[in-house]
């Protein structure tokens, strides 16, 4: 029979005679995955050997009389190789052709078949068992009185037979016994490994439950006891003692297995609460299962679970000191929303796509009160509207095909004392908007499925790039909605009214690249940055800023054009994007020519002097440009 064997075993055989070693090493070598260890040893020996061996192996092998004496001084599995019917007839093949009878020694219980081999062999077998040393010798010097001349045994058996005149041969075990024990120990050693992996996780699982618990049995003698039973009830109470009830309940009335939940009771100065369940086996009583929480611990779990949306990302990151900027008006804004933060009204942020809305979200949440509590950012047009819903306000169990079999709590919940970020917000279906408005309003919400309504205390702050106002007007946003969530109004200007962040911001992201700054190319490169539009605000700016650190740091592209690939900033709708202030008091043809030479002269700065770019970007010849821009220039004057 084959065996599969996951993991190396190390399997010891103490021997008595060297034929069974050699049978030994070649049926485990057939089997494969075992590390195999062969000792000779005298069975006066053998326990000596087998204390030298026992932490070096898995299990040990060994015959009769010495497995027993080696099994009770070692603490590892010892399997017994027995002697077989097949095996006493491979003896008595080689009792000499005048014998008669025969002495038959080994230990303990009687071998199955000895009448049928007796009669085999015409030979009269007497059988002699042993469990001492002691026995072996009287049973050998009772089989000489008794005329026997032949003694068949063990390596003990024949050496006392030898002492005493007689002959004596070895009862050998075969191949076939042989293997049989090696299949044995194998299954020993892999069962002990299984219930020892069953006991690691069972007792893992048991020491990872914040609750405490606690096992007895029928007779109220403690099983079981995780660490925070021991914590909560005090190390009073040892394994295998009765249980001493911190109620002071008679555990052994019939009323006391009556199962009990939620009981609670003070175990000193803790408020504790406890669950009492009885365990049956066909109806018969055998033990109790009772656990046991801290009150206390129940009340900040809440806390707990905030804390651990950390590794969520619900977490606000940046306050008020990131947010950099030389532009007035941001400033501003600033100190605005600073204002709003200790207030825990809702607040509307408006700007375009890459202002930092959600830097500004973040920052109030840090400066305000509730700035130890979760930041719930979710984008409302990323998430498909047969979904959303769900997320926002969570599920009961059951609520939908697919739904978890325990629901699922909702960001609104996870959200709870901290603050929930609603981006894109005017891209929210109208079906959460009616649950959004009660939220609000009544600071509760109800799970998709359910029946009962959950308090929740959040603030929200919602941001849009879109006028809210007007989808509100037009009916494509509830303008009841829209008036709760406008209760603080922010305006964030986009990058292209505030110039003077361009320098400061990406000079920012350049350190934050570890870029070491040439300020004179830095400078040469500046003008084109000003020249820009920055449709993206500010997030198009950092991106910007990492390919300009490699032409900071490679400075071998020197050509205009190369530049602007590299920058990604060359489309005509960015170097027209330019502002100019028109004086028409001196007429329309010098007012178009004033324009003409501000944007020719705007470009020329943007392009270092290059006059056929210009030209091209114009659509005109390089005469045409000199002489609009020298015309205007003569006439300014």
């Amino acid at each position: 029979m084959n065996i599969y064997i996951d993991q190396p075993i190390k399997m010891a055989l103490i021997a008595t005679y060297p034929e069974m070693s050699k049978i030994f090493l070649y049926m485990t070598e057939k089997k494969g995955n075992i590390i195999a260890f062969d000792e000779y040893a005298s069975f006066e020996d053998a326990v000596q050997v087998a204390r030298r061996i026992e932490n070096d192996v898995d299990v040990i092998l060994s015959r009769g009389g010495t497995a027993e004496f080696i099994r009770r001084n070692v603490r590892i599995p010892v399997v017994f190789i027995p002697i077989t019917p097949f095996d006493v007839v491979q003896a008595m093949r080689k009792l000499p052709a005048d014998a008669k009878e025969v002495a038959l020694s080994h230990f303990s219980s009687r071998i199955f078949g000895v009448d049928d081999i007796s009669k085999m062999y015409s030979v009269k077998i007497h059988e002699y068992t042993f469990t001492t040393l002691d026995d072996i010798a009287k049973n050998v010097l009772d089989a000489k009185q008794k005329g026997i001349k032949v003694i068949i045994g063990g390596e003990v058996a024949v050496r006392i037979a030898q002492e005493n005149g007689l002959s004596g041969i070895d009862l050998s075990a075969g191949n076939d016994t042989v293997n049989r024990a090696v299949e044995e120990a194998v299954s020993i050693v892999q069962a002990a490994r299984q219930e020892k992996d069953r006991a690691t996780r069972l007792t893992a699982a048991l020491n990872s439950i914040t609750e405490g618990l606690v096992v007895t049995d029928e007779n109220n003698r403690l099983l079981v006891r995780n660490p925070a039973a021991a914590k909560i009830l005090g190390g009073n109470n040892a394994i295998g003692e009765p249980f001493k009830d911190p109620f002071g309940m008679d555990l052994n009335k019939k009323l006391s297995r009556t199962p009990q939940f939620n009981v609670m009771r003070k175990i000193g100065d803790t408020l504790v609460n406890t669950n009492m369940l009885p365990v049956l086996l066909d109806g018969r009583f055998i033990g109790l299962v009772r656990t046991f929480e801290d009150v206390t611990k129940i009340q900040q779990l809440e806390q707990d679970i905030r804390n651990q949306l950390h590794d969520k990302g619900f977490l606000a990151k940046y306050t008020f000191a990131d947010i950099l900027t030389g532009d007035h008006r941001v400033d501003l804004v600033k100190k605005s929303a600073e204002l709003y933060a200790q207030t825990d009204s809702a607040i509307l942020i408006e700007g375009e796509s890459g202002t930092g809305k959600e830097l500004f979200a973040q920052s109030i949440h840090n400066a305000s009160r509730r700035s130890s509590g979760p930041f719930v950012a979710i984008n409302c047009a990323a998430i498909p509207e047969n979904l959303l819903e769900s997320e926002l306000f969570g599920y009961e169990a059951g609520a939908f095909t697919g739904a978890r079999k325990d629901g699922k709590r909702g960001l609104f919940e996870m959200a709870h004392r901290g603050t929930m970020f609603l981006d894109e917000i005017g891209e929210l279906p109208k079906a959460p908007q009616a649950r959004l408005l009660r939220v609000l309003q009544e600071k509760e919400l109800m799970r998709v499925g359910g029946a009962k309504v959950i308090p929740v205390d959040t603030r929200i702050i919602s941001a849009t790039n879109t006028n809210l106002k007007e989808l509100a007007n037009s009916k494509d946003f509830r303008e009841d909605l829209f008036y709760r969530l406008n209760v603080f109004n922010i305006r964030i200007p986009p990058l292209r009214e505030r110039t003077g962040d361009v320098e400061r911001l990406c000079r920012l992201f350049l350190n934050q690249l570890n870029v070491s700054i040439d300020e004179k190319r830095f400078k040469e490169y500046l003008p084109l940055l000003l020249a820009y539009d920055w449709p993206g605000n500010i997030r198009e700016l950092q991106s910007v800023a990492e390919r300009l650190s490699f032409l900071l740091t490679y400075p071998a592209v020197t050509e205009a054009n190369d530049i602007l690939n590299v920058l990604g900033l060359r489309t005509r709708d960015n170097v027209g994007g330019i502002t100019v202030t028109v004086d028409v008091q001196n007429g329309l043809k010098r007012a178009i020519e004033t324009v003409e030479r501000d944007i020719i002269d705007h470009l020329l700065c943007a392009y270092k002097q290059n006059q056929n770019e210009v030209a091209k970007i114009l659509g005109i010849g390089r005469t045409t440009l000199w002489r609009k821009y020298t015309q205007a220039e003569t006439e300014s004057e």
